[in-house]
């Protein structure tokens, strides 16, 4: 029954029954990046097969411009080869190697849509692989070494969040001067990210909303900490508060005693 929630039977393919939802997902950085890599193999066969149909019809009508092609879709399938090696190392040795244009650096996250898809393929739920891709995430914005001047760090919760972890969340935020708001969604998430203005967000969400902030997010940086959901989705979920105070640390450029 999912009478008594106010969100959770808006959760596509969740009946109401905890048997069939996941109520604790740990996944690693490899399932994301197992099938990121995968996805461009995928890519690159379709990339191959296109031009070898076309390729025949390319020569004919000019042999410059079909060599041309070639050369473009070689590239393309380089420039992803490199796009991923660069997410990995940067994830690996912990300091951002991404290209960049301007101030938007580009890592393999940009194929998210069709590494999910393709993850569905093989049976890997859309929140199996969202919390891999959180992961990833997480480490490439760590992987970018960031003193914030006069921070404005902003904690964003779920209101479904049991309510003591909530006055919990709430004082160490009073402790490190944080902003911080419980939010039903999205929509309302992205008007107070616009409105305040902070130099950092930590938030706290299902993965399928984590995911959506993330990727509607850009310019600031996020550090996207899932809720477990014992009694599923949308009502009295949990969150490791540790991993709460670990990123305030980060975005503060501290470290814990001993650490």
């Amino acid at each position: 029954m999912v009478s008594d929630r106010k969100l959770g039977d808006e959760w596509e393919d969740w009946d109401g029954d905890l048997m069939h939802t996941e109520t604790h997902i740990e996944t690693g950085k490899r399932l994301f990046l197992g099938f990121a890599i995968l996805s461009i193999a995928f890519l690159a066969a379709g990339i191959a097969f296109f031009w070898y149909l076309i390729k025949p019809r390319m020569v004919e009508i000019s042999p410059l411009l079909a060599e041309f092609m070639q050369a473009a879709a070689i590239v393309l399938i380089g420039l992803l080869l490199l796009c991923f090696a660069l997410t990995v190392l940067s994830i690996i040795i912990q300091k951002n190697l991404l290209i960049g244009i301007g101030k938007k650096k580009f890592s393999i996250t940009f194929l998210t849509p069709l590494i999910f898809r393709l993850g569905r393929k093989f049976g890997v739920s859309y929140d199996q692989m969202g919390n891999s891709f959180i992961r990833v995430s997480n480490s490439l914005i760590r992987s970018t070494k960031r003193n914030i001047a006069n921070p404005k760090i902003l904690i964003l919760l779920p209101r479904c969040l049991t309510k003591s972890l909530q006055d919990k969340i709430k004082q160490l935020a009073k402790n490190y001067n944080c902003l911080i708001f419980t939010v039903p969604g999205g929509s309302l998430a992205r008007k107070i990210i616009a409105r305040e203005r902070p130099k950092a967000v930590i938030g706290v969400a299902c993965e399928r909303d984590l995911i959506s902030g993330i990727r509607d997010v850009h310019s600031i940086p996020v550090i996207g900490i899932p809720n477990t959901r014992p009694e599923g989705p949308c009502k009295n979920t949990l969150v490791d508060f540790d991993k709460i105070e670990e990123a305030i640390h980060y975005f503060l450029n501290m470290q814990k005693a001993g650490a």
